[in-house]
C-alpha cells in the first residue's frame, strides 16, 4: 500500500509503518536476490548486501541510507543506488511480508504477517533488514517530540 495523506486513526489495534526517506522496493530472495523499485527497474546490482537476508522471502518496503546520526538521508542514498558508491551502505525496512517458502501468505492477517517479518528480520544481519511499526500513540507522541526538535529515536 502506498502512503496517503489523512488523519492518523485513534484507538486501539491500529499500527503504522514509518516512511523513511527511501526508495520504494520489492526484495525478492526466493531464487536468488532481486530488488526491484516499484515501476520495476531493478536494483539488485545496487543493493549487494542484502543477499545477507534470509533466503525464502518476498518483501513490500523501502531502500534506506542511513547517515552518520542514524537518520535516513535521501542525499545518500541516490548517491548510493543512482551512482553506486558501494562505501555508503543500505538497509531494507521492510513493511510486509508476502511470500515465505513459495508461499502467498498475502491473505493472512497483518498481525500473522507481522510475526513472520519480525522472525525473519531476527535471522537477517542487522544493517541489511530492519522492520519499524508503531502505535497511534507513540507515532503522536514522536510527531509531538520532534516538532520541539528532539530528533532522538522513541523507545
Amino acid at each position: 500500500m502506498l502512503l496517503r495523506p489523512g488523519s492518523i486513526a485513534t484507538g486501539d489495534g491500529w499500527a503504522f509503518e514509518l516512511k523513511y526517506d527511501g526508495l520504494r522496493a520489492i526484495v525478492s530472495t526466493e531464487s536468488g536476490l532481486r530488488v526491484r523499485s516499484r515501476r520495476g527497474w531493478n536494483m539488485t546490482e545496487r543493493a549487494h548486501e542484502l543477499a545477507a537476508l534470509p533466503k525464502g522471502l518476498v518483501l513490500d518496503g523501502e531502500l534506506v541510507a542511513f547517515n552518520a546520526q542514524g537518520a535516513p538521508h535521501w542525499p545518500l542514498l541516490c548517491e548510493r543506488v543512482l551512482h553506486g558508491n558501494r562505501s555508503i551502505p543500505v538497509t531494507f525496512v521492510a513493511f510486509d511480508v508476502l511470500r515465505v517458502d513459495g508461499h502467498d501468505v498475502m491473505a493472512n492477517p497483518w498481525e500473522r504477517r507481522r510475526a513472520l517479518l519480525e522472525e525473519s528480520a531476527s535471522r537477517a544481519r542487522p544493517r541489511a533488514l530492519r522492520t519499524c511499526s508503531t502505535t497511534a500513540r507513540r507515532l503522536r507522541r514522536d510527531c509531538r517530540a520532534r516538532a520541539r526538535g528532539d530528533r532522538r529515536e522513541a523507545p
